[in-house]
């Protein structure tokens, strides 16, 4: 048995030598854009990468399950077309006939084993992804859908709402009909609100009320940890375990049998955000798949995940096989991956989940595709810039991790896990506290942190390891779906005790002034969905497969909280109308000027270059402590437009000189005219 695992090492320590050597390169690697299944009503050419492969048999069905088949007591193999071998290692072949609506699979050999595997650049599948589906996308648009593009101008002022699709209206009181509840279609459902009352909006028409630019959806391909089987058993997952990167994930759609219902509706849904002005970024997550076992490895084995100098399966996930980016056909598959969603689904962004795990060239290579499309510079970018462990990258490959942030294009954005903890302590200490709700000593520590982030990390106040080329390449947050939800670090550090039910206003005051950090630093700000209203998962830290109670938007929290939805509210409309806040390059940062204030507070004020702007500067304070102080303001009247705690309006409060009183836990903003 050891004779046996020692030879599969040296044969993947081997096979990564051939991989990545000139000869290989040279006569394998393929530029076409027709990899897949691709459609005409009188014919159907199919087309895949397999280098190693000694045969390739293609299986047509027509069913995606053996299942479905047996059901209807009908034959679910249709025919089998052996392929041919074509340029750079890929096998052809083209059928005649309209094959709209069947299932494909292809037999593989490799070496004399044969595996029967999916389509890995298949754009629909069946049950659970195991067959992939020839499909007519014509034949998925919704009505409206050749009129539809991707929101033109929102990249100007963009505020990011993380969402996960089954917790959106899961909840019984989200006003979405039961049949659409934790699905694609509850977001196409107009005037939903709380119990259908018609007293305080839900779902679409709530994110409309609140502002936000961006929906940030978890992922939404087809992933494996959800059984589309059997939905009438409750599940849940986030989502980070890819099976078919193209293809839409059949348990948020009405009917996962039918591969071309998920895509109609997945397409339903991107249209409604689009109506609501709301655009729609994807979670993509290349960086593992499933499992090893899956339609990369029964392709092209062991060419598509990285190994070890001993021959073992990379790490750097967590999930025990890491993705080879800087391999040019993974690399190929990334950028074609995105710019299918872009083009097909009108997509308008896209987050990279551990990032960290990627190569630079990549992503930089990802950004100049997506800028080829039409206003494909209005795509957003952005990313994990870390990773779980070591992985063996390449050598000569660089990681797309913090310190190497200079080397990106600067419209790739990175999450800051510098304002994160400088704002509520260490994400990963539960009783750490930050600037928002420390104590004296906590607060001053905190300070330089968030002074940095004040200029997007790259401004005189400098961050001594990450260095932005400009604020655009920062995304600015203090929660998101992993880790505990702020409300729940709020109460764990403060309280010490497990009172997350209990509404309490010294956390809602630090929640404020979380948000309100946020929302006037220099960068993209971003949050978890349910943050401004204090989303609660009672403690629990890692909700990845948790119930879908547990983890549901809590609607009627919603309500009860939305005092502080009103402020996050007011937050969004205030970066709005102070353009300054979404000047995202680096002459803004350095012309932010920090004032002289006592111990842990911080004051700045940030000029607008436009003669015609409403407000030609702002004037922000940041209060840590927990007593109010009083501060000098600089020369002239200002227009007090937020005291950070109980009063807001974008026309302004009153008018003020000479002093200002700071409350507690408090963000004040001021203007002059």
């Amino acid at each position: 048995m050891f004779e046996v695992e020692r030879s599969d090492f040296e044969k993947r320590i081997d096979l990564k030598k051939w991989f990545v050597s000139k000869e290989f390169l040279d006569k394998y690697c393929y530029t076409g854009k027709d990899l897949g299944a691709f459609w005409q009503k009188e014919k159907t050419t199919f087309k895949v990468w397999a280098p190693t492969a000694d045969s390739v048999v293609l299986r047509l069905y027509a069913f995606g399950s053996r299942e479905e088949a047996l059901k209807q007591g009908k034959q679910e193999l249709a025919e089998s077309f052996s392929m041919e071998l074509d340029q750079f290692g890929t096998w052809s072949i083209q059928v005649d006939g309209n094959l709209d609506g069947l299932y494909y699979t292809y037999l593989v050999t490799t070496d004399g084993e044969t595996c029967e595997t999916g389509d890995p650049y298949a754009h629909a599948c069946g049950i659970n992804g195991e067959r992939s589906m020839v499909v007519d996308l014509e034949r998925t648009n919704p009505k409206g859908w050749k009129e539809d593009r991707r929101l033109e101008g929102i990249f100007l002022h963009p505020v990011i709402y993380e969402l996960h699709i089954q917790d959106f209206s899961y909840d019984f009181h989200s006003g979405v009909q039961d049949k659409w509840r934790g699905k694609y279609l509850a977001f196409t459902q107009r005037e939903t609100s709380l119990d259908g009352e018609k007293e305080f909006p839900s779902c679409v028409e709530y994110l409309k009320w609140l502002g936000v630019t961006y929906v940030h959806l978890l992922p939404t391909f087809d992933f494996g940890s959800v059984d589309e089987r059997n939905l009438e058993k409750e599940q849940f997952n986030w989502g980070y375990d890819p099976v078919n990167y193209n293809v839409p994930e059949g348990s948020y759609a009405t009917d996962a049998y039918h591969g071309e219902v998920r895509i109609l509706e997945f397409k339903q849904m991107i249209l409604a955000l689009h109506k609501a002005g709301i655009g729609v970024i994807l979670d993509m997550v290349f960086n593992h798949t499933y499992h090893l076992d899956g339609v990369f490895q029964r392709t092209v084995p062991d060419y598509y995940y990285r190994i070890g100098e001993s021959g073992q399966y990379s790490n750097g996930s967590a999930c025990g096989n890491d993705t080879a980016s800087e391999r040019e056909m993974f690399r190929k598959f990334m950028i074609d991956s995105v710019c299918y969603w872009a083009k097909e689904y009108h997509i308008d962004g896209f987050r990279f989940d551990l990032m960290g795990l990627h190569d630079v060239e990549t992503m930089n290579q990802i950004r100049e595709e997506l800028d080829q499309l039409p206003n494909g510079e209005e795509i957003l970018m952005y990313g994990e810039p870390w990773a779980a462990d070591e992985t063996a990258m390449e050598p000569e490959a660089i990681p797309a991790v913090a310190k190497n942030i200079h080397k990106l294009n600067p419209r790739i954005a990175i999450f800051s896990d510098r304002i994160r903890d400088g704002i509520k302590g260490n994400n990963f200490i539960p009783e750490h506290r930050g600037y928002a709700n420390g104590g004296k000593r906590e607060v001053l520590k905190a300070k330089e942190k968030i002074a940095a982030s004040v200029c997007g990390l790259c401004g005189k106040e400098k961050d001594s390891i990450i260095k932005p080329i400009a604020p655009s390449q920062v995304i600015n947050y203090v929660s998101a779906h992993d880790d505990r939800t702020l409300w729940d670090k709020l109460v764990i550090s403060v309280k010490g005790e497990e009172v997350y039910r209990q509404k309490d206003q010294e956390l809602l005051q630090m929640n404020k002034m979380a948000a309100g950090i946020v929302f006037t630093c220099l960068g993209i700000p971003f949050f978890q969905a349910g943050e401004e209203f204090a989303r609660t998962k009672d403690g629990c830290e890692n909700s990845y497969n948790s119930s879908p109670k547990l983890n549901q938007l809590d609607w009627h929290r919603a309500k009860e909280y939305q005092e502080l939805a009103e402020y996050y509210r007011f937050l969004i409309a205030m970066r709005k109308e102070l353009p300054v806040l979404n000047q995202l390059n680096r002459d803004t940062a350095e012309r932010v000027c920090f004032l002289e204030t006592e111990g842990a507070v911080i004051g700045f004020i940030l000029k607008e270059e436009e003669e015609t702007e409403k407000w030609k500067q702002i004037l922000v304070y940041y209060n840590p402590y927990a007593d109010s102080c009083t501060v000098s303001l600089p020369d002239g009247e200002w227009v007090l437009l937020t005291d950070g705690a109980e009063r807001w309006n974008l026309g302004g409060l009153e008018t003020t000189a000479k002093q200002q009183k700071l409350l507690p836990r408090s963000v004040t903003v001021l203007a002059k005219r």
